[in-house]
């Protein structure tokens, strides 16, 4: 490797695989895939290698809510890493039973939703919801209440 080659660094144990840095790379070197309840996401390690524009892009970094990624020169002649990969677990719908987020996600809505207002105990809160199972349960309240108030 150049000692000018910049490596892209994930740090794991910050890394909560929300898939932010996926959306925000231009040209697509950060990828996740989702099989069963797991989900994959892979970085490269050669940040830089047959990419002019990831040498003067951070927008990964840039993008990430846990600051969990990072870029630096190696010092010396390093090995030609492969892509680094990091797993997570997911956790499903307590509706549907699809899986759809990440255990670290769910902790971190819940963390930061509970500092402003009180949660109902686990398993009955809209977090723990697929996106589409949100709408639907949003649709039926909107719905009775509409009725409620048409019958009042």
């Amino acid at each position: 490797m150049k000692e000018s080659t910049r490596m892209l660094v994930p740090e794991e144990e910050k890394c909560i695989g929300c898939r932010a840095c996926t959306s925000a790379c231009p040209e697509k070197l950060i990828t996740f895939s989702e099989e069963g309840n797991m989900r994959s996401i892979s970085f490269p390690a050669n940040c830089g290698t047959g990419c002019e524009l990831c040498e003067l892009c951070e927008l990964c970094a840039l993008a990430c809510p846990e600051n969990a990624i990072s870029f630096i020169f190696p010092e010396g002649e390093s090995e030609n890493v492969e892509k680094q990969t990091l797993d997570f677990e997911l956790v499903s719908c307590q509706k549907c039973g699809t899986p759809f987020a990440t255990i670290r996600e769910l902790e971190k809505v819940r963390t930061a939703i509970s500092e402003k207002v009180p949660l109902p105990p686990k398993g009955d809160f809209w977090v723990e919801l697929c996106p589409g199972c949100r709408q639907e349960v949003f649709r039926e309240r909107q719905a009775e209440a509409l009725i409620r108030e048409r019958t009042v």
